[in-house]
């Protein structure tokens, strides 16, 4: 098998996909980079700050073109509905719930392990962030939060990673999200998702549905049109290519995941702390 070094040297390679653990990102994009690829990245770009600048500061260097991992950002079942949230659909926002409610776990290995993971709330939360700060086209503020890494250990000896943590954060406009993230859930629990409410509506990203309040007189509908089917990870490949063919800006650019990631690292940092941290607590 080929070494990385290797991969990068041959003049037959021009575009490189990477998915690694997450403590490898960053590393593997600068080299990938710095070699004159162009790169698609899995998300999150890293565990830092530091390591973010340093991705964006290569791709800067390099003007290849970067896309990330979030594939919903090529998918119409997400992008139809937040035109729609842009378009005012829901009216005012005002605030949004995340909820990943794991029965289907722990996961174990290096996603068990902080150093390598960042923690669940780096390593999964990382979508549910990047759709929300795709909708309210706001930076977070401020998080607080409290959780729990002290269970599951008769599965990994060395886990150190939340089994169960719940926050609050702030967006600079005012959109405040509460987040649910655990482990511990029953099998009749199990439940993901991400909405986000108006004041006169509100959308489960999901499953594209708007509902709207019992004032509005309006029926709950589903805002895509199309298959309800498609795989959005051959979605996100196939606008990726587009973009290397036509050197043209792609779906999810490097900006989007700092602003996930920023998100990501207040809300582990507000867990850890057991109080409310700003952007300026993690060095951003």
């Amino acid at each position: 098998m080929a070494s990385l070094k290797q991969l990068l040297d041959h003049a037959g390679v021009d575009v490189v996909v990477s998915a690694l653990p997450v403590d490898l990102h960053a590393s593997c994009y600068v080299d990938v980079l710095n070699a004159g690829k162009d790169l698609y990245a899995e998300k999150p770009l890293g565990l830092t700050v530091a390591e973010c600048d340093a991705v964006e500061q290569a791709a800067k260097q390099s003007g290849r073109i970067v896309q990330v991992g979030f594939q919903r950002r090529a998918d119409p079942r997400f992008i139809q509905p937040m035109k729609l949230v842009h378009d005012g659909e829901i009216g005012a926002l005002l605030e949004g719930r995340v909820l990943w409610s794991n029965s289907w776990g722990p996961l174990t290995g290096w996603f068990g392990q902080r150093r390598r993971s960042g923690d669940w709330m780096v390593e999964q939360a990382v979508h549910n962030w990047d759709v929300l700060n795709w909708a309210t086209g706001s930076l977070p503020k401020r998080a607080v939060g409290f959780g729990r890494n002290d269970l599951f250990r008769e599965h990994q000896a060395d886990r150190d990673v939340h089994d169960y943590y719940s926050g609050v954060l702030e967006y600079e406009n005012g959109v405040i999200v509460n987040i649910v993230h655990s482990w511990v859930p029953p099998t009749k629990f199990n439940e993901e998702y991400t909405r986000l409410i108006g004041t006169t509506g509100g959308i489960d990203f999901n499953s594209g549905t708007f509902s709207y309040r019992p004032d509005q007189n309006r029926p709950d509908r589903v805002a895509f049109e199309g298959p309800a089917n498609v795989d959005n990870n051959v979605l996100a490949v196939e606008s990726f290519l587009k973009a290397v063919r036509d050197r043209s800006q792609p779906v999810a650019t490097l900006a989007h995941a700092r602003a996930a990631l920023l998100a990501c690292l207040l809300m582990r940092e507000a867990v850890d702390r057991g109080t409310a941290v700003t952007l300026k607590d993690i060095g951003a």
